[in-house]
């Protein structure tokens, strides 16, 4: 095995340039203004190219009392697909701003949300980022760390003193039906928190069924009690009730199995009972129904209309037809929370904690058409 090459020091920069160390330390931190000629900056600059230099960390750590890194803990994020782009957005924006991530995955067995915090400190990171697949709650107390924490798609059940936690939706946070990242503050917080309108985009998936003039409206629905099912509920039941429709709920599930069983019952039922018009709570769930669809030879958009709830990347589009579906604005809550957090590192008295959710926009292709039998 050959031996490792030495790593180079600034003095070898600086030998090799025939300036003093001095003058390589104001090259490589860019404060050669009135103090360094052009010449002499990219004659340094080509003697740390040549000997591969590259500053140590710890001594700009030293010096900055930073350590210009963030600590994300999260589920199963870390090793799915699904909501990858959720932290790959919050990395970005992390990375234009001059810091890197170190990630722990709650989900490997014996990691815990309290040890994940620990490991990190004692790592010096400036500041930790929870992070969850799924819209949930969690639990992180007032002193959890010594340092600013962000919440990103998940909701904190410990509140300010003297308040209570918000709840899981309200009516006022379908404040807007404009597309785009509209976002809306509902409250005061421990630490900034950062989600989707789930209980918005439920309505904006009932009122399309409506508007196209669909009347026998289902929803598949989760089979659990968790946030986005209970908003989204919620919210698509509110925009039937609205326009004097009462909507059918079936209680299906979260995966493509699940919208397959269930697409494979409501469609065997009598046409003129069977719903036109449904709305599931997942991409994947309306996947299994549009199976169901083909095997029941039913014909998606005129004889039934769908649609679907993530926008999940490299999935919605593909499917035959193409789901019409609600976006969950992933990208946009994955800059906003790492940005506030770097705020938060940098501007202490600058991030005002707070709730901020963001808008579900519908995306419009190909599984939504008016009923049989309107013009």
């Amino acid at each position: 095995m050959p031996t490792p090459r030495k790593r180079a020091t600034s003095q070898d920069v600086a030998t090799l340039a025939g300036v003093s160390r001095a003058t390589v330390s104001m090259v490589l931190n860019d404060r050669t203004e009135g103090t360094v000629s052009e010449e002499t900056r990219k004659r340094v600059l080509e003697a740390a190219k040549t000997l591969q230099y590259t500053r140590s960390r710890a001594a700009l750590t030293l010096r900055e009392k930073h350590t210009r890194t963030i600590g994300i803990i999260s589920d199963e994020i870390m090793t799915s697909p699904w909501a990858g782009r959720m932290l790959r957005a919050a990395n970005q924006a992390a990375h234009e701003r001059g810091y890197f991530t170190l990630s722990m995955d709650r989900s490997i067995e014996g990691i815990t949300q309290e040890s994940a915090i620990h490991t990190l400190l004692e790592r010096e990171v400036d500041g930790l980022m929870i992070a969850t697949m799924g819209a949930v709650h969690v639990r992180v107390e007032p002193g959890a760390a010594p340092i600013p924490i962000a919440l990103l798609n998940c909701f904190n059940t410990c509140a300010p003193a003297g308040s209570t936690p918000p709840p899981d939706f309200t009516a006022e946070e379908r404040l807007t039906q404009e597309e785009g990242p509209t976002v809306t503050v509902t409250g005061p917080t421990l630490f900034p928190e950062f989600g989707p309108n789930d209980y918005q985009g439920g309505f904006r998936a009932a009122q399309r069924l409506i508007d196209v003039g669909h009347e026998r409206i289902a929803m598949f629905t989760g089979d659990d009690v968790v946030i986005a099912k209970r908003a989204r509920d919620a919210g698509f039941f509110d925009a039937c009730r609205e326009a004097g429709i009462k909507p059918r709920f079936v209680s299906a599930g979260w995966e493509l199995d699940d919208g397959f069983r269930a697409g494979s019952r409501v469609l065997a039922e009598p046409f003129n009972r069977r719903p036109t018009g449904i709305f599931c709570i997942r991409d994947r769930v309306a996947a299994g129904l549009l199976q169901a669809a083909a095997v029941a030879g039913v014909n998606v958009p005129h004889d039934l209309s769908v649609i679907g709830f993530d926008d999940e990347d490299y999935f919605a589009e593909r499917l035959t037809p193409p789901l019409t579906t609600i976006a969950l604005p992933h990208i946009e809550m994955g800059r906003a929370a790492m940005s506030a957090l770097i705020d938060g590192i940098e501007q202490p008295k600058s991030v005002v904690p707070d709730r901020s959710v963001f808008t579900c926009p519908l995306v419009e292709r190909q599984t939504v058409a008016r009923p049989k039998g309107l013009s």
